[in-house]
């Protein structure tokens, strides 16, 4: 996925690993944050690349994933998600790593079988 979104833009997988792009303050605050004519230039390609990230990351996904984001706000929190979901917690990787581990030192050959 890093290299898809990297290709894709690299400004977008440094949103989806550290969060949105913070809207650039102008001299004058928004009026209206929906009012996207107010938006400086800055403003603007902020705003594109948070929404790129976003939708990188709908178009990248099936259906059931799509069920676990959906009520994600932002990519971050998408990405997050998704990586627990198919990496795990760090807890969950420890003691993974532990049973296999386990199983490797309690390999042996059975009786009655050769190599």
């Amino acid at each position: 996925m890093e290299i898809f979104a990297k290709a894709y833009d690299v400004k977008v997988w440094r949103v989806i690993k550290k969060g949105n792009y913070p809207l650039p303050t102008i001299t004058l605050p928004l009026a209206d944050p929906a009012d996207i004519d107010s938006y400086s230039k800055e403003q603007l390609e902020a705003v594109q690349v948070n929404n790129k990230a976003r939708n990188l990351l709908h178009n990248a996904i099936r259906g059931e994933e799509y069920e676990k984001i959906s009520s994600c706000d932002t990519t971050k929190e998408m990405w997050d998600k998704l990586e627990v979901t198919y990496e795990g917690t760090s807890k969950v990787k420890e003691t993974h790593i532990n049973m296999l581990v386990h199983d490797y030192e309690l390999f042996s050959m059975k009786e009655g079988k050769s190599i």
